[in-house]
């Protein structure tokens, strides 16, 4: 028998007969931090994105989805959950594109990431509320080298 749902309601329970156990449906900024992985030409970069993310209460199929992955967890072991998966994809579109594309063209990295993640996390009730790369950078010098010559030019 299918549970019954009462996002944001009240309900009535039979003391002993039935329980009560209860999710969030508040949104989570995630700090999504992928240090020293190497892109498709093998520069090792570190980008830092921030992921707004949340258990959706609107969609039943999707409320169900998150109730079956999560309820009985706290909200620290929902937003691990989310955080882990953002940063694998984050990671692996880090390694299919250029230092360039990554740092030139960051609303397509952003949209990439977005996208692979939302189609992951659907499947877990959560929804992305949206991503945006906030910091590229590297310990190497390769951005700083790509920087002096555009000056040069």
């Amino acid at each position: 028998k299918r549970p019954l749902l009462v996002p944001g309601g009240r309900a009535f329970v039979w003391p002993v007969a039935q329980q009560v156990q209860r999710i969030s449906l508040n949104t989570m900024t995630l700090k999504v931090e992928s240090p020293g992985v190497y892109t498709c030409q093998g520069v090792p970069i570190s980008v830092t994105g921030i992921a707004q993310v949340k258990v959706q209460g609107q969609n039943e199929e999707m409320l169900l989805a998150a109730c079956e992955q999560f309820l009985g967890k706290d909200i620290s072991q929902i937003h691990r959950v989310a955080l882990e998966t953002l940063e694998g994809h984050q990671r692996a579109i880090m390694g299919s594109m250029t230092v360039e594309e990554i740092y030139k063209d960051r609303k397509k990295f952003s949209r990439q990431v977005f996208e692979v993640a939302s189609s992951d996390l659907v499947n877990m009730g959560i929804t992305v509320v949206s991503y945006t790369l906030k910091d590229v950078r590297d310990e190497m010098g390769y951005l700083g080298a790509l920087g002096m010559a555009r000056t040069a030019e």
